[in-house]
Protein backbone atom coordinates (compact mmCIF):
# COMPACT_ATOMS: atom_id res chain seq x y z
CA UNK A 1 0.00 0.00 0.00
CA UNK A 2 2.34 2.71 0.92
CA UNK A 3 4.91 1.69 -1.88
CA UNK A 4 1.92 2.64 -4.56
CA UNK A 5 1.75 6.29 -2.57
CA UNK A 6 4.12 8.38 -4.14
CA UNK A 7 3.02 7.16 -7.51
CA UNK A 8 -0.67 7.82 -6.35
CA UNK A 9 0.63 11.20 -5.17
CA UNK A 10 2.27 11.83 -8.83
CA UNK A 11 -0.60 10.78 -10.40
CA UNK A 12 -3.08 13.17 -8.78
CA UNK A 13 -1.03 15.89 -9.32
CA UNK A 14 -1.01 15.13 -12.82
CA UNK A 15 -4.46 14.53 -13.67
CA UNK A 16 -4.78 17.86 -11.70
CA UNK A 17 -3.01 20.13 -13.78
CA UNK A 18 -4.15 18.14 -16.99
CA UNK A 19 -7.56 17.70 -16.26
CA UNK A 20 -8.46 21.13 -14.83
CA UNK A 21 -10.69 23.11 -17.88
CA UNK A 22 -12.13 26.55 -17.02
CA UNK A 23 -15.18 27.48 -18.12
CA UNK A 24 -15.65 30.55 -20.68
CA UNK A 25 -18.91 31.94 -18.89
CA UNK A 26 -15.61 32.58 -16.05
CA UNK A 27 -13.58 33.76 -18.30
CA UNK A 28 -16.12 36.70 -19.45
CA UNK A 29 -17.18 37.50 -16.18
CA UNK A 30 -14.80 40.22 -16.07
CA UNK A 31 -16.08 41.43 -19.51
CA UNK A 32 -19.73 41.18 -18.04
CA UNK A 33 -18.72 43.00 -14.66
CA UNK A 34 -20.26 46.62 -14.63
CA UNK A 35 -17.52 47.44 -12.27
CA UNK A 36 -14.94 46.68 -14.64
CA UNK A 37 -16.21 48.75 -16.78
CA UNK A 38 -16.71 51.93 -15.01
CA UNK A 39 -13.44 52.54 -13.89
CA UNK A 40 -12.09 56.24 -14.26
CA UNK A 41 -8.72 56.72 -15.92
CA UNK A 42 -7.08 60.20 -14.80
CA UNK A 43 -5.05 60.19 -18.18
CA UNK A 44 -7.79 59.42 -20.76
CA UNK A 45 -10.69 62.24 -20.79
CA UNK A 46 -14.02 61.11 -19.70
CA UNK A 47 -17.50 60.96 -20.85
CA UNK A 48 -20.57 60.38 -18.75
CA UNK A 49 -21.87 56.89 -20.07
CA UNK A 50 -25.57 56.62 -21.07
CA UNK A 51 -27.49 55.57 -17.92
CA UNK A 52 -30.37 52.92 -19.63
CA UNK A 53 -33.21 53.00 -16.87
CA UNK A 54 -36.62 51.33 -18.03
CA UNK A 55 -39.07 53.65 -17.90
CA UNK A 56 -36.68 56.12 -19.75
CA UNK A 57 -38.82 56.90 -22.69
CA UNK A 58 -41.99 57.91 -20.58
CA UNK A 59 -40.48 59.17 -17.47
CA UNK A 60 -39.37 63.06 -16.76
CA UNK A 61 -38.95 62.41 -12.50
CA UNK A 62 -36.15 63.11 -11.10
CA UNK A 63 -33.00 61.13 -9.63
CA UNK A 64 -34.69 58.99 -6.46
CA UNK A 65 -32.69 58.88 -3.44
CA UNK A 66 -30.35 56.35 -3.85
CA UNK A 67 -29.46 56.74 -6.88
CA UNK A 68 -25.53 58.00 -8.64
CA UNK A 69 -24.96 60.49 -10.61
CA UNK A 70 -23.55 59.30 -14.09
CA UNK A 71 -20.92 56.86 -14.64
CA UNK A 72 -17.98 57.57 -16.56
CA UNK A 73 -15.70 55.36 -18.40
CA UNK A 74 -12.91 55.11 -20.62
CA UNK A 75 -13.77 55.01 -24.29
CA UNK A 76 -10.25 53.38 -24.96
CA UNK A 77 -10.80 50.68 -22.39
CA UNK A 78 -10.98 47.20 -22.98
CA UNK A 79 -11.37 44.66 -20.42
CA UNK A 80 -8.77 42.38 -20.00
CA UNK A 81 -9.02 39.01 -20.49
CA UNK A 82 -9.33 36.64 -17.30
CA UNK A 83 -6.90 34.00 -16.51
CA UNK A 84 -8.50 30.49 -16.68
CA UNK A 85 -8.60 28.89 -13.19
CA UNK A 86 -5.82 26.06 -14.92
CA UNK A 87 -2.50 28.42 -14.99
CA UNK A 88 -3.07 29.14 -10.72
CA UNK A 89 -3.31 25.20 -10.23
CA UNK A 90 -0.29 24.71 -12.55
CA UNK A 91 1.49 27.13 -10.13
CA UNK A 92 0.15 25.51 -7.12
CA UNK A 93 1.17 22.23 -8.63
CA UNK A 94 4.38 23.20 -9.63
CA UNK A 95 5.07 24.43 -5.93
CA UNK A 96 3.99 21.15 -4.44
CA UNK A 97 5.76 18.81 -7.01
CA UNK A 98 9.06 20.82 -5.84
CA UNK A 99 8.33 19.71 -2.78
CA UNK A 100 7.91 16.36 -3.05
CA UNK A 101 10.94 16.37 -5.36
CA UNK A 102 12.93 17.60 -1.82
CA UNK A 103 11.16 14.80 0.30
CA UNK A 104 11.91 12.32 -2.59
CA UNK A 105 15.12 12.98 -2.80
CA UNK A 106 16.18 12.98 0.50
CA UNK A 107 14.26 9.51 1.39
CA UNK A 108 16.24 7.80 -1.64
CA UNK A 109 19.23 9.25 -0.30
CA UNK A 110 18.54 8.16 3.52
CA UNK A 111 18.31 4.79 1.68
CA UNK A 112 21.81 4.94 0.12
CA UNK A 113 21.21 6.62 -3.14
CA UNK A 114 23.32 9.39 -4.11
CA UNK A 115 22.04 12.44 -6.37
CA UNK A 116 22.26 11.79 -10.12
CA UNK A 117 21.74 15.47 -11.37
CA UNK A 118 25.63 17.05 -11.13
CA UNK A 119 23.91 20.60 -10.64
CA UNK A 120 22.32 19.51 -7.10
CA UNK A 121 25.11 17.28 -5.55
CA UNK A 122 26.81 20.13 -3.69
CA UNK A 123 23.20 21.72 -2.25
CA UNK A 124 21.97 17.72 -1.13
CA UNK A 125 24.10 18.19 1.33
CA UNK A 126 22.69 20.96 2.99
CA UNK A 127 18.81 20.82 3.82
CA UNK A 128 18.11 24.67 3.92
CA UNK A 129 19.83 24.74 0.46
CA UNK A 130 18.11 22.34 -1.33
CA UNK A 131 14.49 24.20 -0.02
CA UNK A 132 16.51 27.60 -0.96
CA UNK A 133 17.00 26.25 -4.92
CA UNK A 134 13.57 24.32 -5.06
CA UNK A 135 11.76 27.59 -4.24
CA UNK A 136 13.87 29.36 -6.07
CA UNK A 137 13.10 26.79 -9.05
CA UNK A 138 9.52 26.75 -8.52
CA UNK A 139 9.11 30.72 -7.94
CA UNK A 140 11.26 30.93 -11.31
CA UNK A 141 8.96 29.18 -13.22
CA UNK A 142 5.67 31.00 -12.42
CA UNK A 143 7.61 34.12 -12.76
CA UNK A 144 8.33 33.16 -16.46
CA UNK A 145 4.87 31.85 -16.91
CA UNK A 146 3.50 34.68 -15.42
CA UNK A 147 5.43 37.31 -17.81
CA UNK A 148 4.38 34.77 -20.72
CA UNK A 149 0.96 35.67 -20.25
CA UNK A 150 0.93 38.67 -19.46
CA UNK A 151 2.76 39.63 -22.63
CA UNK A 152 -0.07 37.71 -24.79
CA UNK A 153 1.53 34.83 -25.51
CA UNK A 154 -0.93 33.12 -23.36
CA UNK A 155 -1.03 29.06 -25.04
CA UNK A 156 3.02 29.38 -24.38
CA UNK A 157 2.30 29.93 -20.18
CA UNK A 158 0.14 27.18 -20.17
CA UNK A 159 2.68 24.84 -21.83
CA UNK A 160 5.46 25.83 -20.44
CA UNK A 161 3.26 25.35 -17.07
CA UNK A 162 2.09 21.96 -18.25
CA UNK A 163 5.86 20.86 -19.72
CA UNK A 164 7.87 21.92 -16.34
CA UNK A 165 5.35 20.04 -14.33
CA UNK A 166 5.39 17.23 -16.86
CA UNK A 167 8.97 16.61 -16.51
CA UNK A 168 8.95 17.41 -12.46
CA UNK A 169 6.51 14.42 -11.91
CA UNK A 170 8.29 12.29 -13.82
CA UNK A 171 11.63 13.28 -11.53
CA UNK A 172 9.41 13.10 -8.30
CA UNK A 173 7.96 9.43 -9.74
CA UNK A 174 11.89 7.99 -10.19
CA UNK A 175 12.79 9.58 -7.09
CA UNK A 176 10.55 7.34 -5.37
CA UNK A 177 10.93 4.06 -7.55
CA UNK A 178 14.83 4.36 -6.59
CA UNK A 179 14.04 5.29 -2.65
CA UNK A 180 11.47 2.00 -2.78
CA UNK A 181 14.10 -0.62 -4.83
CA UNK A 182 16.93 0.16 -1.77
CA UNK A 183 14.89 -1.13 0.90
Amino acid sequence: MFRSLPSVVVASFAFLTLGVVAPAQAQELMAANGVATTVLFPVTPLAPAPIARADDANSTSTKADGEQGPTFTRASFTPRSKRPLALPALYAAQAALQALDAHSTYAAINRGGVEANPLMKGVVGNKGAMMAVKAGVAASTIWIAERMWKKGNRAGAIATMLIVNSVTAAVVANNYKVASSLR
